[in-house]
């Protein structure tokens, strides 16, 4: 019976290693299909994580664009603003100067130079148009033949207007047109530019 039973417990001890070796195999393929399907299921997450963060950042650079553009708008607005506050300013400053000059005595003088060049500019047969109240201090000013002196609500600072139809001149020598022609130039030339 020992031999029996030696036989035996050899035979159960093969069948146990077989039976081990085949569950070392089981969990083996096991772990490998699982290792396999991980893998599979990262690349699939990663995949889509780095597309969701892609979409993300550009929809977050997108808003930012956008916010920065309309914060540059605004700040643009605000300077053009000011600019125009500035050069309202300057303008309204430099019409009391220009008023003051024309209630001084050195207008009278500048008055009447002005007209003379403008009467020989225009020629004979011209018309010089000057404020109602600009006329008597025009009364000595030597005019080319034909040409009138008229007064003109439309001038309100100061200055001269003519035309002489017949050459097809017009002329605006007024105060108001000569300080409307320096906006351009202010704006241009003040260092006030928008740059932003």
């Amino acid at each position: 019976m020992n031999e029996l039973d030696t036989r035996a417990e050899r035979f159960l001890e093969s069948i146990r290693a077989e039976g081990e070796a085949a569950c070392a195999a089981i969990k083996e393929e096991t772990e490998r299909t699982i290792n396999s399907q991980l893998d599979e299921t990262r690349k699939a997450e990663n995949a889509r994580v780095e597309r969701t963060l892609r979409f993300e950042t550009e929809r977050a650079r997108t808003r930012a664009n956008r916010d920065l553009s309309a914060a540059r708008m605004a700040a643009r607005a605000k300077l053009a603003d000011q600019r125009q506050k500035i050069a309202d300013e300057t303008f309204a400053k430099a019409r009391e100067q220009l008023a003051a000059f024309v209630a001084g005595k050195d207008y009278a003088a500048w008055l009447q130079k002005e007209a003379a060049s403008l009467a020989e500019t225009l020629g004979e047969n011209a018309k010089i148009t000057a404020r109602a109240a600009d006329l008597p201090l025009l009364k000595n000013v030597e005019l080319p033949a034909g040409t009138v002196l008229e007064a003109d609500d439309s001038i309100t600072l100061g200055g001269l207007k003519g035309a002489n139809h017949a050459k097809g001149v017009a002329a605006d020598d007024t105060l108001e047109a000569r300080l409307e022609a320096q906006h351009d130039w202010f704006l241009e030339n003040a260092g006030l530019e928008i740059n932003i």
